[in-house]
């Protein structure tokens, strides 16, 4: 069983698309590199700020999502204000703090134990003829 993926949160951020690359470039300078990202988000901030990605409201954003021990939390956000107090002002980034009850990073040594007819299914279904 792995062990030590407690106790963790996920901070969803999200950033005008045109800045991506340097988020992801400040991670590197951070040596973070536990987040996924998910390009050309549409997204509404307020009557005058939307990026819908259409002639009216050009632009998208992009989401990070970020997931860090409990006990780290309070730093990444530093980290993140920090890097949001470099970037113009015109610039929208937004984040949300979500609790994680487990993270599983490899469910082939997790200690769960699989549906043995389901998986027999799955294996006949797939075997390579």
């Amino acid at each position: 069983m792995t062990d030590g993926h407690y106790n963790y949160k996920m901070i969803f951020v999200n950033i005008n698309e045109s800045q991506k690359a340097r988020l992801e470039d400040f991670f590197d300078e951070i040596k973070f590199y536990y987040y996924t990202v998910q390009k050309k988000v549409e997204s509404v901030w307020d009557t005058k700020v939307k990026h819908k990605n259409t002639l009216i409201w050009p632009g998208t954003d992009c989401t990070f999502i970020l997931t860090v021990p409990e006990r780290n939390l309070d730093k990444m956000l530093k980290n993140l204000k920090t890097f949001r107090m470099s970037l113009p002002h015109g610039i929208v980034m937004t984040a949300g703090v979500i609790p994680v009850d487990r993270i599983i990073i490899d469910f082939l040594n997790e200690d769960i134990v699989p549906a043995e007819e389901l998986l027999a299914k799955l294996k006949e279904k797939h075997k390579v003829k």
